[in-house]
């Protein structure tokens, strides 16, 4: 009687520790993902989109995959950093999509996108052709996460008044590498300038104006109080992009690649109202400290558009030729 108690305790330990052991081997087996982003979450909106992003699959892949925030600028410089996503330094990157022009060609031309999700979300035509320019560089597309179009969307701010695009010629305006384009066709000075000088630049008349996405922390570098007016004409789609290196991607299951697809379409969702709560708020802190916003036409308005779309549009045709442009087109107008 003893022996075979002593036998039946023998097992019932063997199977703790081969549960035990099992579940030591699938923990081990989990994935851990580490991501930097062009800027801290909560200075800039926009960051919220990477970290959003981070919890959905923090919380749709526990057991299976996780991410562990590791920075922002303290650990590379922003337009370094799609590079080092390339080279495998890190394995998954959020910023702005136009930070990737130098690798990906033409990958920040969702920014035209007239689409709620600019690029149509995980599984639409628009999505699977955005995948394929960016693998042909090494990087897995993971998605562009936006407002609504016209919500979250580039501005320009001035010290002097507009009335028409007219008004623009001959200026000296900041820009940001998207819109340089559009402040060269109305004839004006593209000056480009990291975020951190545009407050002296203003303050100084070095510059006399200046192109940003309003909803991403305007008046937390105090700009309006060196500015006096914001023309109420947006541009383009502005947002945050996320994206892979693909050799990370390929190394995963199928099981975590869907896990990261489906967190990817949850963000998409949050920054379409995330982007307006922010535009609004920022107006409003703009307007209290003096700033006016000005409207203009509706002829102006028209007008401003298709400038500013052309002048992208021709950028566009001059980097993926005009065949590929078509083909961008024909998937913009596919509903």
């Amino acid at each position: 009687m003893f022996a075979m108690k002593t036998f039946a305790r023998g097992c019932a330990t063997l199977a703790v520790g081969l549960a035990l052991l099992g579940s030591a081997a699938r923990a081990d087996d989990a994935v851990t993902l580490k991501m930097v982003g062009a800027w801290a979450p909560g200075f800039s909106p926009t960051a919220e989109v990477g970290k959003n992003f981070m919890e959905n699959v923090n919380r749709l892949g526990e057991g299976k995959v996780s991410i562990t925030y590791i920075g922002a600028d303290d650990v590379l410089p922003p337009f370094d950093q799609p590079e080092a996503l390339v080279n495998g330094v890190f394995d998954v990157w959020y910023g702005a999509p136009n930070y990737w022009a130098g690798v990906v060609p033409g990958g920040d031309i969702t920014e035209l996108s007239p689409l709620t999700v600019p690029d149509g979300g995980p599984g639409s035509a628009l999505y699977d052709y955005m995948t394929k320019i960016y693998a042909a560089k090494g990087v897995r597309y993971l998605g562009h996460a936006a407002g609504d179009p016209g919500e979250g969307a580039h501005y320009i701010s001035t010290n002097f008044p507009v009335k028409s695009i007219d008004d623009l010629k001959g200026k000296k305006l900041r820009v940001a590498p998207l819109t340089r384009h559009f402040v060269q066709a109305v004839g004006a000075e593209s000056v480009t300038l990291p975020p951190s000088e545009i407050f002296l630049a203003m303050d100084r008349g070095t510059v006399e104006g200046f192109s940003w996405p309003v909803a991403d922390a305007f008046t937390r570098y105090n700009w309006q109080t060196v500015t006096k007016y914001m023309i109420n004409k947006p541009m383009y789609r502005s947002g945050g992009s996320v994206a892979m290196n693909l050799a990370k991607w390929e190394s995963l299951s199928p099981e975590v690649q869907e896990i990261l697809l489906k967190a990817i379409a949850e963000t998409q969702q949050f920054a379409l109202d995330w982007f307006d709560k922010n535009q609004k708020e920022q107006e409003a802190i703009m307007t209290k400290d003096g700033m006016e916003i000005l409207n203009i036409s509706d002829e102006e308005s028209k007008r401003w558009t298709e400038v500013a779309n052309d002048a992208l549009w021709a950028y566009y045709e001059s980097v993926l030729g005009a065949d590929r442009i078509a083909e961008v087109k024909a998937l913009f107008a596919a509903k």
